[in-house]
């Protein structure tokens, strides 16, 4: 084989940091942008409904700055954090530019955040705390069932 053969055989030879893999469509950023918000909405009551179980058991917080506070530092709102980093990776994701999303990376986000819905009595501690919130608050129930149907559709 000549060293022309050889270049021409090297030059069609792309190294794997330079595979492209197919872009998420507009269909995928639709649907990671219907479950961001679902997610947020999730997010919302979650946090309204550990709320009012925290001041059951310690009184009232007496303000939203006093609420951040707690929900920055305190332990007893770490569990509901998976679910505001899933809303977060989503934003981040689709807005950046210098690597786009991925259709595969978009469909395992979508599927991520499908089951951060899912709250379980023998899951992990995400799950178990998630089910007991959705049991003391029957607006929170009503919220994530809606959701996951909407979701499990898109």
């Amino acid at each position: 084989m000549s060293m022309t053969d050889q270049n021409a055989e090297s030059a069609d030879v792309v190294p794997s940091s330079h595979i492209e893999l197919p872009v998420a469509t507009a269909t995928d950023l639709r649907r990671l942008d219907t479950v961001r918000n679902d997610l947020l909405r999730v997010h919302r009551g979650l946090l309204e409904a550990e709320r009012l179980r925290f001041e059951k058991k310690h009184g009232r917080i007496p303000n939203n700055s006093a609420f951040l506070q707690l929900i920055i530092n305190d332990p007893w709102f770490d569990w509901i954090r998976p679910m505001g980093q899933m809303v977060l990776m989503i934003d981040e994701r689709t807005s950046d530019k210098k690597q786009p999303l991925g259709s595969v990376e978009a469909n395992a986000l979508f599927e991520q955040s499908l089951a951060l819905l899912k709250a379980d009595a023998e899951g992990d501690a995400f799950q178990r705390l998630f089910l007991q919130s959705i049991q003391s608050s029957p607006e929170l129930a009503v919220l994530v069932r809606q959701v996951a149907k909407g979701l499990a559709g898109a």
